[in-house]
């Protein structure tokens, strides 16, 4: 079970995790500045300062709930009726401050659906702030001090595409809500996705660093120091530590940055939008292809008018590289994308039979535009003749997702990228679904056929 960092709100009471933390062993001749031989305490104390903890608070209106036998007293003695209640929900998560005029970073989860935002520094003031803008398919968020002092601290992001396995890590943030608490550790693995919601969140755009340097829950939006100081990593989640002890995953930090820069300059996150749809080939489905095997992104399908189309993509294609960063499945393929805006020229190393092919693809907005239609949140394509044979489907039959609404209500259950095949044991149209989605409405049930990647299964809805 993955959790997220932050503490989740709370109604009565915090409920403290009870493990013991494995101690790293301070790394000998550590070089880089603020290391020195056998302590870090030269680094702590130049970054610590910019690390700040994160109260958000939430107000959520109860409806009275009153049993029959509650209702006929009440009306036979002339009580007054139940009122709506309001609850107060408060939770903690940790941040760092970024620029000098307040901007603090943190994750979505920390400070999502907050009605109050308090930031509270190291030495204990408090300042009120905003959510500038948040995007929950990579678990950003931007907050903003309302006044900030002149003495704010920032810290200095550095490049975790050049972060390597082994390298040491240190982790700053407010477990528990004990307050400013150090860990250390090592980068266990890179571009890991753990395909769980933290809480109620559902990243789509997953390419997780892995650490074995101790993080709870309060640490969530806190950040993932490298030995020279910089910001590699924005802390995010844990496995369960009833499962597994030190197991805790950090947004890479170039991610977070574009992510950011984008909130700060428009207010909301634009990406790249490629039209294929695809899985990670194997040394299986190389086996079946004929081909030699590489690791990559294989494509199922290419949307008909797409940029993908365009750039002269095609069904069994095995994308490598993609923008100059290497692919060794399509879920990093998607992510990679998804750093990328509208307009932008990337890149494409794929392998065609065997055979390595070069191209450029010039990504579209998302959404993919070509006659595509929203349903309950969800921005769909029909599927050209080609792909709906391809997936053994009739002329006009399929679509695919190419855009979810995190706060729509398929968040966390159709993806971007997702095949829909039928309904009710037809084949699937736009009108079809549109059809059952009113029925659905009055108290109906329906079956959805999806294929994710490799995988098919039936949603009941």
């Amino acid at each position: 079970m993955i959790r997220p960092a932050a503490s989740s709100f709370i109604a009565a009471s915090v409920v403290a995790l009870a493990a013991a933390a494995a101690h790293a062993a301070p790394p000998p001749g550590a070089s880089g500045s603020g290391a020195e031989a056998g302590t870090v305490a030269p680094l702590v104390d130049r970054v610590k300062g910019a690390v700040v903890t994160i109260q958000s608070t939430k107000f959520i209106r109860r409806l009275a709930v009153e049993d029959p036998w509650a209702r006929m007293m009440r009306e036979q003695f002339g009580m007054p009726a139940p009122r709506a209640q309001r609850e107060k929900q408060e939770g903690l998560g940790s941040g760092f401050i970024v620029d000098k005029a307040g901007i603090v970073l943190t994750n979505n989860h920390v400070v999502a659906g907050a009605d109050e935002v308090i930031v509270r520094l190291p030495d204990n003031r408090k300042f009120a702030a905003r959510v500038l803008g948040s995007d929950p398919p990579t678990d950003v968020a931007v907050v903003r001090i309302d006044k900030p002092p002149p003495d704010l601290q920032t810290v200095n992001l550095g490049d975790s595409d050049r972060v390597r396995v082994g390298d040491y890590v240190l982790a700053i943030g407010n477990p528990l809500g004990l307050g400013q608490t150090v860990t250390m550790g090592i980068v266990s693995a890179k571009n890991r996705y753990i395909g769980e919601k933290l809480g109620d969140i559902d990243p789509r755009y997953e390419d997780f660093i892995q650490t074995d340097a101790a993080i709870n829950q309060g640490n969530s939006g806190g950040p993932l120091f490298n030995f020279r100081g910089e910001v590699i990593g924005i802390n995010a989640a844990i496995i369960n530590p009833g499962l597994a002890m030190n197991v805790g995953f950090a947004i890479p930090i170039n991610l977070a940055r574009q992510v950011a820069e984008q909130i700060r300059k428009a207010g909301r996150v634009a990406r790249g939008f490629l039209g294929v749809s695809g899985e990670d080939f194997t040394a299986e489905r190389a086996a079946e292809m004929r081909v030699p095997f590489a690791p990559g992104a294989l494509i199922n399908a290419v949307g008909h008018g797409t940029p993908a189309a365009a750039a002269g993509l095609r069904s069994n294609d095995v994308v490598v590289e993609f923008a100059g960063k290497p692919v060794d499945g399509y879920r990093r393929l998607v992510s990679v994308v998804a750093l990328l805006r509208p307009g932008e020229k990337a890149k494409v190393v794929l392998s065609r039979q065997g055979q390595r092919v070069e191209t450029t693809v010039t990504l579209g907005a998302g959404g993919g535009g070509g006659g595509s239609d929203s349903v309950l949140g969800v921005d769909l394509r029909p599927l050209d003749p080609r792909e709906s044979a391809a997936l053994g489907l009739g002329a006009g039959e399929g679509l695919a997702v190419t855009a979810v609404d995190p706060r729509g209500p398929a968040s966390g259950v159709l993806e971007e990228g997702d095949l829909l095949l039928g309904i009710d044991g037809k084949g699937i149209t736009l009108a079809r679904l549109k059809a059952v989605v009113a029925r659905l409405q009055r108290g109906a049930h329906a079956t959805l056929v999806i294929q994710r990647g490799a995988d098919r299964f039936a949603l009941r809805l």
